[in-house]
């Protein structure tokens, strides 16, 4: 379990990186925004998140906040009205980016530890989106103030700004690389079918000429699994993974929490941005 866990975490953390990776000035080529990040952002009106935080890098300093809940708010903030800088609006590209708008906050998030049960204060707000012209994804990312460190056994949330995102997908580009995803599965299936039918002949075969013609026939297979695609389609998310957040919006559930020091519009790699573990919305 703690395997899986660890696994996970690597993955969120490399989704994380990918996904932020086209913010920096050294992206080659000219980027505009998406036509429709107008839309989707005004078509936030108080979408409410309910918010389960799975702070710690491994399953033995792992404490959950739970219950935070937040509305993402239309109303876009004027140049100084929050002292929490967003990676987008505050970043190299701001075309790429809705701009700040507020969030206001529901209800506080809350753990228990040998105290009893202790509340979590995210304070000051602000959420951005983010979406490049061309691309069937965006991110959401929500920026806080956390004033008073959280902590639960060896498990820490220090205090700080604290910054949670998650993938956005339009309807109809989710749905064309779901189809993509689904065929690129069932090849995939097929020629693993096909791998193991040789694996097993091989094992079998009486003599090496034909465990060596298995064994290419076996090789081959493994080839056209490649070849698939799937590899490059296993971050599309399902059905299931995702929940509308307006018109045509689907927003997928699982996202990442992470904190970061140094400013947005320098050198976006050279600052130091870390990963504390998993944002999931129920």
């Amino acid at each position: 379990m703690a395997r899986n866990f660890v696994l996970i975490l690597i993955f969120l953390y490399c989704h994380l990186k990918a996904a932020l990776g086209f913010l920096p000035s050294w992206m080659p080529g000219v980027l505009s925004s998406a036509p429709e990040l107008t839309r989707y952002t005004r078509g936030q009106t108080d979408t409410l998140l309910d918010v389960r935080l799975s702070i710690g890098l491994t399953a033995e300093q792992l404490f959950i906040i739970d219950d935070f809940q937040f509305q993402l708010c239309h109303d876009p903030m004027e140049k100084g009205d929050s002292d929490i800088p967003l990676p987008g609006a505050h970043g190299p590209r701001p075309h790429l980016s809705s701009g700040a708008h507020s969030i206001q906050a529901v209800k506080d998030g809350s753990f228990i530890n040998m105290e009893g049960m202790q509340s979590v204060e995210f304070r000051d707000g602000v959420w951005e989106m983010i979406w490049r012209d061309d691309s069937p994804a965006g991110l959401v990312i929500c920026g806080f103030s956390l004033d008073r460190e959280a902590r639960r056994n060896d498990a820490l949330l220090q205090k700080g700004q604290i910054y949670l995102t998650w993938p956005v997908w339009s309807k109809d580009g989710l749905e064309k690389e779901q189809a993509l995803r689904a065929k690129a599965e069932m090849k995939y299936k097929e020629f693993e079918s096909e791998r193991d039918s040789e694996l097993e002949k091989m094992s079998s075969a009486p003599n090496i000429l034909q465990k060596a013609l298995h064994f290419r026939n076996a090789a081959a297979a493994m080839e056209k699994m490649d070849f698939t695609g799937l590899h490059d389609l296993v971050h599309v998310p399902l059905a299931e993974d995702v929940l509308e957040i307006g018109e045509g919006l689907q927003m997928v559930k699982m996202g990442t929490v992470w904190s970061k020091t140094g400013s947005f519009t320098r050198n976006f790699r050279a600052n130091h941005q870390q990963l504390l573990g998993s944002a999931t919305l129920h």
